[in-house]
């Protein structure tokens, strides 16, 4: 798993969205980095355990993708993002908290595995408490940008 990398810009359309507002702001915060196509997260391979041959396992990233505008009214933070698969299926979650209550990891998106795909890729899905951090404009189960591992 040496080098595995997670790519994703979360959604295409609030990137667009925030880059066009007076006051808006889409960055990366240290180990990730942003992309011309969004971020690029690095694995923590000491918490990470995962089967590519079965899709199946824990795979911890670090770095946060933090998206901010309408002076501060928009605030959308994605941090350390962790995918854990069971049958290609599995949730994607983000870690919240740490200020008054310890940081905890919540599911964030549904995740599928795209068959064949090479890098591997995932379509996601919002969860509910996804949507709680994208805001009331967003839908359960609303898809968001598809990930890449590789």
């Amino acid at each position: 798993m040496t080098g595995l990398e997670l790519h994703w810009s979360v959604k295409d359309s609030l990137i667009a969205y925030i880059s066009r507002l007076e006051n808006g702001v889409v960055e990366a915060l240290e180990p990730a980095t942003r992309t011309e196509s969004g971020f690029t997260f690095v694995l923590n391979e000491v918490a990470s355990d995962f089967n590519a041959e079965t899709h199946t396992g824990v795979l911890q990233f670090l770095g946060t993708a933090h998206f901010t505008g309408h002076w501060g009214m928009m605030n959308i933070t994605i941090k350390d993002p962790r995918i854990e698969l069971t049958s290609s299926h599995g949730v994607l979650s983000i870690a919240q908290g740490g200020i008054l209550s310890p940081e905890a990891h919540v599911p964030f998106v549904n995740v599928n595995v795209v068959p064949g795909s090479h890098p591997l890729m995932l379509t996601t899905a919002l969860t509910a408490e996804g949507r709680g951090v994208m805001g009331e404009q967003y839908t359960v189960g609303q898809e968001l940008s598809p990930l890449t591992l590789n």
